[in-house]
């Protein structure tokens, strides 16, 4: 096993599929404006349905004119084509042809859903071992052992503070009374811990076996089928979320090889030593450390080195994330950093659109958990970081939100996005999925492109050259194990991850350079010479031990005695107490505590300086052979930062990642340096090249002017689309039984749970090949009829609207006001699943009812919204909404001015007139909301505001005499789609968020955004 490992690391630095990134900026120069689809963005594109050649073709066409790199297939809830069966290898075959003639790279999801290891549930039906050993242990304390031999596992005594293992004494020990503690074996629930398939649990990955019959499983088919496009088209595959968890309050993780691994590690048995990791008995924190150190190693060598080994022999580049944000809790895994050394690709994910930078558990604001990511493709010499990113953000993410979180990550270290999610569609539960969707659905998607192409300027730059840091942080994560203790809260180990994340954050704010260590990494990869402390690539002269850090393992503590010896500094902010949990007693100097003044000293590069003000800068740094690269961004999403920077360098170029545009940048020489200043906007970034020489043949960069407005009419406002009126309430009536004003989601649930089913099928759960679409045989008798109540005012023109249902396909009859009416052929509406009723000839003043009835019953027949399209205002009623006359829109906020639902854009159109062209001219905005401005001059697209930008120039599109402008707005699909009930927390929207609703508020509780130009634009001439 060693020789192949030993190989596959060997392979993994001397094989990339992948194009080497350049050096210098000769090389970067020639590609930055039109950079190679590998470091295109590539989303998660979800398979959520009856996947078929045609929704294949469009959507890569979607993707290809959007200007993604690829795709990565990622089967997930919804599904109805068998996962991994014939008809599936076929449609991703045929993808992978698509993808090869569009130019697209086309990665491998490994799993249905998540997290990765179960195969879909083939690998527990095929190997029952994977899980039926049990996984976790459950302790009570017994004054007399139990009656019964089998009813527990392990039987441990406490005498005189000394515990003894008596399970071989049970015959002995049931008469006798006594401190008892005993273990009973329990194994994971089905579906828990898993988006997996009812009847299925989680497998266990550090079993033997399981980690070969999961790729045997998951892989056999693409290798048969294209095998000759791995490491071409097939870049390689995603493992999403593996992990080791414990279920179950106060329970422990338990594995069959976990007594005998932990003997041959750590010389003594563990069974008499259990008590001490569920209470603080006997030396509970050298256990502890002892216990989570071996399943670490077993973790690693069961999953990790086998997907490393199999990918690796295939050419395969493996990437994915772990769940990063639990740390310093160890339960789904005992140090997520130590795993990143076995990937090609190393990744993170960040999901939501909540920013913290406090807590240790955070997604974006998690700085840490980034420079984790980044600290091990430093060491190890990993080229590309990925981070999974967006996900549950919600239908309201704006342009700017994901420029600043995008930006945020890329400054910390990463440098591949890959964007979750991209649904094929949104029927049913489906669209409640973490939303928002990377896909045609989303108002936005036309104007998407831009960003893209943002991104890949910026993966392809900071995929070049190398990140030197000459700090190494060595992270406490072996002093909070022993700590932990499953579901049980601990003081001490909330302090450590707060304490080393405020620590790590506060150097970050200072613009500090550093990289985080992992002892595992160490042990695999760390060396000293000539006193600098080596992890793989990179050499550190200074060695931080930070807060929390009570214990170092002995292979650490062993490199820095030498290290020490050596004359190399070490900076100690916490005393030194156990070297592998076993207390030593050592003089640890002085310890320091981290202020401005040890900041300054110790931390701050000699050879960059910034001074600045407001804002939220950070700022990354890569080495080419011929300058430097640096990135500054803010992270805030109100106040600009202002500031200077004195660098190493000759000369300044900006890279414009948004045009592609290389521009000469304002500085000023400081002998062997330069200044500069800069103005970075909320959610801004600039991106810097500081060559070694002075370079020339390069434009001048403008710097913003005020400008004179020039005169102009006031913006005429329209509506380009019809009005949207969604209606999520309904009646139902399954057999003698009807329901009224139920939230469509609970009267699917009701529904399908009166034909059989514990809740919708389709919600959060996958099907095991066809096992939910085998269930599709209901008899006549069955099935249900769900009416949806609107009321239009009696002055409204309804004579043109329209309805929208789901599925129309699907359904036994469809009524309006009690009429049968048929779908227009071919139309549809968001969702090419939805069809469009020509309703407007059957409606009437007041009340109308839209009916659609499903007899016999259907596995597919969810009960959803309907919409209602056409020219009419929505005022708020006592339920919902009523529909009245439509009234001229005007600035401001449009859920205020009758589009409450309104999910498309908004134009605001004028003339201006040019005697004659000259000068520069700008569109500039005042205050809006919305997730994106774009602009039309002439009847040409001129593009997109750069998120956080409140101007574009327009100069190329204007003419002499007279010029028509648009402004669109573009909304969201959160005011049509929500959620709009239960108070939703901003920023975050799952599946979840649409559940248990059980009242019919009035339109005036509904949440949605004001959306809008809250006042007129002008046109500046500079």
């Amino acid at each position: 096993m060693f020789k192949r490992i030993f190989f596959a690391l060997a392979f993994i630095a001397l094989y990339c599929p992948w194009k080497s990134n350049a050096q210098d900026f000769t090389v970067l120069r020639r590609q930055f404006a039109k950079p190679d689809r590998q470091y295109g963005t590539a989303p998660l594109w979800v398979w959520n349905t009856k996947v078929t050649r045609a929704i294949i073709d469009s959507m890569m066409a979607d993707f290809k004119a959007q200007d993604f790199g690829g795709v990565m297939v990622h089967p997930r809830p919804g599904l109805i084509t068998e996962y991994i069966g014939p008809e599936w290898y076929q449609l991703y075959q045929y993808t992978v042809n698509k993808g090869k003639a569009l130019g697209l790279d086309v990665w491998i999801y490994d799993e249905n859903s998540y997290p990765s290891g179960f195969g879909g549930g083939h690998v527990a039906d095929q190997m029952p071992e994977s899980y039926n050993q049990g996984q976790m242990l459950r302790m009570t304390r017994r004054s007399s052992l139990p009656q019964q031999r089998h009813s527990f596992f392990i039987a441990v005594k406490e005498e005189n503070g000394t515990f003894r293992d008596v399970t071989d004494q049970y015959q002995q020990e049931k008469s006798k009374t006594g401190a008892y503690y005993i273990f009973e074996k329990l194994s994971y629930a089905n579906q828990a811990s898993m988006v997996g398939p009812p009847g299925f649990p989680y497998v266990d990955l550090m079993v033997k076996g399981v980690t070969e019959k999961f790729l045997e499983v998951t892989m056999k088919g693409y290798e048969q089928l294209l095998g000759q496009e791995f490491g071409k088209v097939i870049p390689g595959l995603f493992s999403d979320e593996p992990s080791i968890p414990v279920q179950g309050r106060g329970n422990i993780r338990w594995t069959p090889d976990l007594f005998s691994a932990f003997r041959a590690k750590w010389g003594y048995d563990l069974p008499p030593h259990l008590p001490s990791l569920f209470e603080e008995v006997g030396d509970w924190k050298k256990i502890r450390h002892n216990y989570q150190q071996t399943l670490l190693q077993l973790f690693i060598d069961r999953w990790s080195k086998p997907m490393m080994e199999y990918t690796t022999k295939h050419h395969l580049q493996w990437t994915g994330h772990y769940w990063e944000h639990g740390w310093p809790d160890p339960q789904h895994v005992p140090d997520n950093m130590a795993m990143y050394a076995w990937h090609q690709v190393p990744g993170i994910d960040m999901l939501f659109n909540q920013f913290n930078e406090n807590s240790p558990n955070a997604q974006f604001g998690n700085i840490r958990a980034v420079k984790e990511l980044a600290s091990v493709a430093n060491q190890l010499d990993r080229k590309r970081t990925l981070s999974e990113t967006y996900g549950g953000g919600g239908w309201d993410l704006t342009f700017k939100d994901m420029k600043r979180l995008g930006d945020w990550e890329y400054v910390l270290g990463v440098n591949f996005m890959n964007q979750h999610l991209s649904f094929m569609t949104l029927t049913g539960t489906r669209k409640y999925d973490y939303p928002q969707s990377f896909s045609y659905h989303s108002p936005w998607w036309e104007h998407y492109g831009a960003l893209n192409r943002y991104f890949a300027r910026l993966s392809l730059t900071l995929s070049d050259g190398k990140q030197r840091n000459d700090i190494l942080i060595i992270e406490p994560t072996t002093s909070a194990w022993m700590y932990a203790v499953y579901g049980k809260p601990s003081e001490r180990r909330n302090e450590i991850g707060k304490d080393f994340q405020a620590f790590v954050t506060k150097l970050e704010k200072a613009q500090a350079e550093y990289d985080l260590g992992s002892e595992n990494i160490i042990k695999d990869h760390g060396k000293v010479e000539n006193g600098r402390f080596i992890i793989g690539q990179r050499a550190y002269s200074t060695v931080v031990i930070p807060p929390g850090m009570e214990n170092m393992d002995k292979p650490t503590y062993g490199l820095l005695r030498k290290y020490i010896a050596q004359g190399g500094k070490v900076l100690r902010f916490e005393k030194l107490q156990r070297i592998d949990g076993v207390e030593i007693k050592e003089d640890a100097g002085l310890v320091l505590t981290l202020d401005e003044d040890v900041i300054a000293r110790y931390f701050l590069p000699e050879d960059i300086r910034f001074d600045f003000s407001g804002g939220n800068l950070y700022h990354h740094r890569r080495m080419l052979k011929d300058g430097q690269l640096l990135f500054l961004t803010n992270a805030d999403m109100q106040d600009a930062v202002t500031g200077n920077v004195l660098i190493s360098g000759k000369d300044v170029l900006l890279l414009d990642a948004f045009t592609g545009n290389i521009l000469d940048y304002p500085d000023e020489a400081r002998q062997d340096k330069v200044a500069l200043s800069f103005r970075i906007p909320a959610a801004g970034s600039l991106l810097l090249f500081v060559a070694d020489k002075k370079m020339s043949g390069f434009p001048a960069y403008r710097v913003p002017e005020k400008g004179t407005p020039l005169q102009a009419p006031a913006a005429v406002v329209k509506r380009p689309q019809q009005n949207t009126f969604m209606i999520d309430f309904c009646d139902v009536r399954v057999g003698d039984t009807s329901m009224k004003d139920m939230h469509v989601t609970e009267a699917c649930r009701s529904v399908y749970n009166r034909h059989g089913f514990e809740k919708n099928p389709w919600h959060h759960q996958v099907q095991f090949r066809d096992r939910l679409v085998a269930r599709d045989t209901f008899a006549n008798g069955t099935g249900y009829t769900v009416s949806y109540n609107f009321n239009i005012d009696a002055r409204a023109d309804f004579s043109g609207y329209k309805a929208v249902i789901e599925q129309p396909g699907l359904w036994t009859q469809i009524r309006i006001n009690g009429k049968g009416i048929k779908p227009e052929n071919g139309a549809w509406w968001l969702d090419r699943s939805f069809g469009v009723l020509a309703v407007g000839p059957h409606l009437e003043p007041g009340k109308n009812t839209l009916s659609l009835t499903i007899s016999p019953m259907s596995i597919f027949a969810e009960i959803e919204p309907v919409y209602i399209l056409g020219d009419f205002n929505l005022a708020a009623a006592d339920h919902g909404w009523k529909i009245v006359p439509p009234q001229p829109l005007g600035f401001g906020a449009w859920n205020r001015q009758g589009l409450p639902l309104y999910g498309h854009s908004i134009a605001y159109e004028k003339t201006v007139q040019l005697p004659e062209k000259q000068d520069e001219y700008e569109i500039r905005l005042g205050q809006w909301e919305g997730t994106v401005v774009s602009a039309e001059v002439n009847g040409r697209p001129a593009g997109i505001f750069p998120p956080g930008q409140q101007t574009l120039n327009i100069t190329p599109y204007l003419q002499k005499g007279e010029n028509r402008i648009v402004v669109s707005v573009t909304g969201s699909l959160k005011n049509l789609l929500g959620p709009h009930h239960k108070k939703p927390p901003v920023g975050i929207a799952t599946p979840f968020s649409w559940t248990n609703i059980k009242e019919y508020p009035p339109g005036s509780e509904y949440e949605t955004f004001p959306y809008g130009l809250m006042e007129d634009f002008s046109i500046v001439r500079y």
